[in-house]
């Protein structure tokens, strides 16, 4: 008689190749439903990747639907719960998930659990509850694995824990760039950017993270003429910005007048279609008309393919400084019906 176990595996590993070629959500509800025929809807092996495959597409309801249906879920199937609801912002439903996995003493966290839930204490500012997951790390063994020490420091970071953060850095046998960057990061976000500056200093190698965090600190500070020195330091050193870079030096041209570069980015931004990005026209559109390029900034504006709230308000109030109250009326006249509460505000504050 055929073992009934291996017959399972078997029509798991036929069915696997065919969900893991699902690139639409139409097309997995089909194989899920076939997966329900065979009579394996209780496979935690297929519903793990069922459920990874709703994360890609945001269907965290279905994924909820699939997991519920689970008599027993195993340890993957948890993870991958767990990392889904901590991909979307979820991190309430990742902490919940995790407490009911340890309610069954039968499945123990493990290093791809932790990394998600302390992402997740991270994300909900929850310092006290991140310092218990941080005990319980130590506890399993696993305080020396990179990635979860990461998360550590990333929700230390977040929560404005530099103590705790730098201790567990310090402690690191093997620090990557992430870890560095995160650090580098936190001080900046908080304005103490001569400690950002010797982290950075002191970094074994730099990436375009590492060279961004300086110039949004130096921005957020009104540092701006140090802002655009480490820009351009940053592309001595063979780096091209990135959009993030972008956004966080157009302020600082902006307050200059560094008209020049900020054309030089403007065509930096063509070139390499970064001008489909609306936030990134945004912060160009301010920078021309802080810099009294105001016709620069209407035909950007103009050229855009999608406009947002920031998009109206900022044209209209430079119109508006530049003393041409007719056009900025005018505009807001035109302005697409979502935008007209943040417009008016704009209007009414430029006259």
């Amino acid at each position: 008689m055929r073992n009934p176990i291996l017959a399972v595996r078997e029509m798991e590993d036929r069915l696997m190749p065919i969900l893991r070629n699902c690139t639409a959500f139409a097309e997995l509800k089909r194989v899920h439903a076939r997966i329900v025929v065979c009579a394996l809807s209780q496979s935690c092996f297929l519903s793990t990747q069922i459920v990874s495959i709703c994360s890609a597409n945001r269907r965290l309801d279905y994924a909820a639907l699939v997991f519920n249906q689970i008599v027993e879920p195993n340890i993957f199937l948890y993870n991958e719960m767990i990392k889904a609801h901590t991909k979307s912002c979820h991190f309430s439903n990742a902490i919940g998930l995790y407490r009911e996995m340890t309610r069954h003493s039968r499945i123990i966290a493990d290093r791809f659990t932790y990394p998600f839930v302390v992402k997740a204490c991270g994300g909900l500012l929850a310092l006290d509850l991140g310092r218990q997951f941080h005990a319980r790390v130590s506890k399993s063994g696993l305080e020396s694995n990179s990635i979860i020490q990461n998360s550590l420091i990333e929700m230390y970071t977040k929560c404005d824990d530099l103590f705790d953060a730098h201790s567990l850095f310090d402690e690191m046998l093997e620090r990557d760039v992430i870890s560095w960057n995160m650090l580098i990061t936190a001080h900046a976000k908080l304005g103490q950017m001569r400690k950002a500056r010797s982290l950075f200093n002191t970094m074994p190698s730099r990436t375009v993270v590492s060279w961004t965090a300086l110039i949004s600190g130096y921005t957020s500070i009104g540092c701006y003429s140090d802002a655009i020195e480490v820009f351009h330091q940053m592309q001595l050193e063979g780096l091209e910005p990135d959009d993030i870079s972008i956004v966080s030096v157009l302020p600082a041209c902006a307050h200059l007048g560094a008209l020049e570069l900020g054309k030089w980015i403007h065509a930096f931004c063509s070139k390499h279609k970064l001008l489909e990005k609306t936030f990134i026209c945004n912060a160009l559109i301010e920078m021309y008309a802080k810099c009294g390029s105001i016709d620069q900034a209407h035909q950007l504006f103009e050229d855009m393919r999608e406009r947002d709230v920031i998009s109206w308000s900022t044209i209209i109030n430079g119109l508006a400084t530049h003393g041409r109250a007719v056009h900025a009326i005018k505009l807001f006249g035109s302005a697409e019906p979502e935008t007209t509460i943040s417009a008016t505000c704009t209007t009414i504050g430029a006259f």
